[in-house]
Protein backbone atom coordinates (compact mmCIF):
# COMPACT_ATOMS: atom_id res chain seq x y z
CA UNK A 1 0.00 0.00 0.00
CA UNK A 2 3.01 2.52 0.72
CA UNK A 3 3.75 2.12 -3.06
CA UNK A 4 0.15 3.07 -4.15
CA UNK A 5 -0.16 6.21 -1.60
CA UNK A 6 3.41 7.80 -2.68
CA UNK A 7 2.62 7.53 -6.28
CA UNK A 8 -0.61 9.27 -5.68
CA UNK A 9 0.75 12.04 -2.96
CA UNK A 10 3.11 12.63 -5.94
CA UNK A 11 0.67 12.94 -8.56
CA UNK A 12 -1.96 15.35 -6.78
CA UNK A 13 1.43 17.11 -5.78
CA UNK A 14 2.51 17.35 -9.34
CA UNK A 15 -1.15 17.54 -10.41
CA UNK A 16 -0.46 14.92 -12.74
CA UNK A 17 -4.31 13.31 -11.86
CA UNK A 18 -7.82 13.10 -13.03
CA UNK A 19 -10.53 12.11 -10.37
CA UNK A 20 -14.03 11.57 -11.04
CA UNK A 21 -15.44 9.14 -13.35
CA UNK A 22 -16.26 11.22 -16.30
CA UNK A 23 -12.78 13.28 -15.43
CA UNK A 24 -11.56 10.00 -15.64
CA UNK A 25 -13.00 8.55 -18.65
CA UNK A 26 -12.07 11.63 -20.92
CA UNK A 27 -7.96 11.49 -20.18
CA UNK A 28 -7.79 7.28 -20.09
CA UNK A 29 -5.78 7.45 -23.08
CA UNK A 30 -2.74 9.53 -20.98
CA UNK A 31 -3.25 7.42 -18.18
CA UNK A 32 -0.48 5.09 -16.58
CA UNK A 33 -2.70 3.74 -13.77
CA UNK A 34 -6.41 4.25 -13.12
CA UNK A 35 -7.66 3.55 -9.27
CA UNK A 36 -11.01 2.72 -8.74
CA UNK A 37 -12.66 2.15 -5.79
CA UNK A 38 -15.34 -0.68 -4.03
CA UNK A 39 -17.79 2.14 -4.16
CA UNK A 40 -17.94 2.79 -7.95
CA UNK A 41 -21.23 2.16 -10.16
CA UNK A 42 -20.65 -1.04 -12.03
CA UNK A 43 -22.11 0.62 -15.26
CA UNK A 44 -19.41 3.05 -14.99
CA UNK A 45 -16.57 0.73 -14.02
CA UNK A 46 -17.55 -1.40 -16.97
CA UNK A 47 -16.41 1.24 -19.56
CA UNK A 48 -13.74 2.09 -17.47
CA UNK A 49 -12.41 -1.42 -18.13
CA UNK A 50 -13.35 -1.25 -21.82
CA UNK A 51 -11.85 2.04 -21.75
CA UNK A 52 -8.61 0.62 -20.09
CA UNK A 53 -8.00 -2.34 -22.43
CA UNK A 54 -8.38 -0.68 -25.14
CA UNK A 55 -5.32 1.94 -24.14
CA UNK A 56 -3.54 -0.79 -21.80
CA UNK A 57 -3.59 1.43 -19.18
CA UNK A 58 -3.77 -0.48 -16.07
CA UNK A 59 -6.89 -0.50 -13.65
CA UNK A 60 -6.18 -1.21 -9.89
CA UNK A 61 -8.91 -2.04 -7.35
CA UNK A 62 -8.63 0.21 -4.26
CA UNK A 63 -9.77 -2.03 -1.25
CA UNK A 64 -11.10 0.88 0.51
CA UNK A 65 -14.23 2.94 -0.12
CA UNK A 66 -14.86 5.73 -2.64
CA UNK A 67 -14.95 8.14 1.14
CA UNK A 68 -11.19 6.35 1.80
CA UNK A 69 -9.65 7.07 -1.18
CA UNK A 70 -11.01 10.79 -0.65
CA UNK A 71 -8.78 10.45 2.35
CA UNK A 72 -5.75 9.12 0.37
CA UNK A 73 -5.60 11.84 -2.21
CA UNK A 74 -6.10 14.56 0.72
CA UNK A 75 -9.86 15.94 -0.60
CA UNK A 76 -12.59 16.33 2.03
CA UNK A 77 -15.33 14.54 -0.34
CA UNK A 78 -15.54 10.85 -2.01
CA UNK A 79 -13.50 9.83 -5.11
CA UNK A 80 -14.60 6.92 -7.05
CA UNK A 81 -12.11 6.87 -9.41
CA UNK A 82 -8.76 8.41 -10.25
CA UNK A 83 -6.31 8.54 -13.07
CA UNK A 84 -2.51 8.90 -12.25
CA UNK A 85 -0.42 10.51 -15.33
CA UNK A 86 2.93 10.00 -13.39
CA UNK A 87 4.67 7.53 -12.04
CA UNK A 88 7.36 5.61 -13.35
CA UNK A 89 6.76 1.70 -14.54
CA UNK A 90 8.50 0.31 -11.91
CA UNK A 91 5.97 2.45 -9.30
CA UNK A 92 3.19 0.76 -11.09
CA UNK A 93 4.06 -2.45 -11.28
CA UNK A 94 4.91 -2.67 -7.46
CA UNK A 95 1.79 -1.17 -7.34
CA UNK A 96 -0.46 -4.08 -9.33
CA UNK A 97 2.05 -6.97 -7.46
CA UNK A 98 1.22 -5.54 -4.15
CA UNK A 99 -2.03 -6.15 -4.93
CA UNK A 100 -1.61 -10.08 -6.33
CA UNK A 101 0.24 -10.43 -2.96
CA UNK A 102 -2.70 -9.82 -0.59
Amino acid sequence: MRTLEKVIKNAIAADKYKSGVKEVLQSVKGSKLIIVSKSIDPEYRKKLEDQARSTNVTIYEYSGTSVQLGKLCNKPYRITTIAIKSGTADEISAIVSEKKDK
